[in-house]
């Protein structure tokens, strides 16, 4: 049986450490707000727990919804691009 780290969202790592919006559809990626961020970031704690943020594709964000990894020690890496890797 799987426990409940295992069957994990796709866009992020089993335990919160990577967190990666190019893993989901172009089309709901690019809907995607800062709201939207926010509050996933503030759900799963992303300040104690987020090393990386790969943000592909969400291209109707300012950057306001990253403010909750604002006073993070552990953030290694924020992407901000516009498309995947292999486009």
């Amino acid at each position: 049986a799987l426990n409940s780290r295992d069957s994990s969202s796709a866009i992020a790592g089993n335990q919160w450490d990577a967190l990666d919006f190019g893993e989901i559809e172009k089309d709901l990626a690019a809907k995607t707000s800062d709201e939207d961020i926010r509050g996933v970031l503030l759900s799963i704690d992303a300040v104690n727990n987020l090393k990386r943020v790969r943000l592909t594709n969400c291209i109707n964000i300012s950057g306001a919804g990253l403010d909750p990894l604002r006073e993070s020690t552990i953030i290694q890496q924020i992407d901000l691009s516009l498309v995947g890797d292999h486009e």
